[in-house]
């Protein structure tokens, strides 16, 4: 049996409103980067957790808290899901410290079939910071200025 946690990025959870649906239809079906496990091997997803946020200088610590939160359920392998490995400019140094930590934990870095990863960013950019309609913030609403459709 593997015992598998998943690792998200934040801005795409609570950002985007994404529930991991991909990243776990995969690992039901073993596609993508879940076809590392045999087909009688029984997958026990222990949990899903998401990183701490874009970093600051104690991302390190931050996310170490996170991975602890599951490692201590005895994972095998914690996989970094997709929105991670194509966004976060940390992926690298998160994997280090997590290992480092962790030497016995199997980190996989991804989850579902990969998208086009230019793409993907490019998408997430607008789904982040919206430039098909006007931004706005909480000053529109205090001038009176809040705009309610697109006009």
């Amino acid at each position: 049996m593997a015992r598998i946690g998943i690792l998200t990025c934040s801005n795409c959870t609570q950002e985007t409103n994404c529930a991991a649906v991909v990243c776990l239809g995969d690992m039901r079906k073993r596609q993508g980067f879940f076809e590392r496990y045999k087909e009688e091997e029984k997958l026990d997803l222990i949990g899903i957790i998401n990183c701490s946020g874009c970093p600051t200088l104690a991302a390190p610590e931050k996310i170490l808290k996170r991975v602890r939160s599951i490692a201590s359920y005895k994972i095998d392998a914690l996989h970094f899901s997709f929105c991670v490995t194509a966004l976060c400019p940390f992926v690298k140094k998160y994997q280090e410290v997590i290992h480092k930590s962790y030497p016995d934990l199997n980190i996989v870095l991804g989850t579902h079939v990969p998208l086009d990863k230019t793409q993907f960013q490019d998408d997430m950019k607008e789904l982040l910071c919206p430039s098909i309609y006007e931004v706005q913030d909480m000053n529109n609403m205090i001038t009176g200025n809040l705009k309610k459709s697109l006009e």
